[in-house]
């Protein structure tokens, strides 16, 4: 498996590295209100977005992760609230 893992990432890497090579001209990008970006190679402008997205991405999972756990703990409370209830029922069906 690490073989595969590897080799996969060495064509990734080969195919980044020769995206690099071709796209070397400075492109400049032009946004609202006349805002204009400095002149950079295409491949730098891919690599900061890309680089963007993950980091956008992480902080949007982060926050997925906090939300799912205090569910977890909201329902962890439910349960043991039901387990107290379901205790004290049938301590009262026993006992005459």
């Amino acid at each position: 498996m690490g073989l595969i893992r590897g080799a996969i990432f060495f064509l990734l890497l080969l195919a980044g590295i020769g995206f690099a090579v071709l796209n070397d001209q400075p492109v400049s990008l032009r946004y609202h209100f006349g805002w204009v970006s400095p002149p950079l190679p295409l491949f730098l402008w891919a690599f900061l977005f890309l680089l963007l997205g993950l980091v956008l991405s992480s902080l949007w999972a982060l926050l997925s992760k906090f939300a799912l756990r205090s569910k977890v703990r909201q329902r962890k409370r439910t349960l043991l609230d039901l387990e107290e209830r379901r205790a004290r029922m049938i301590g009262e069906k026993i006992a005459p």
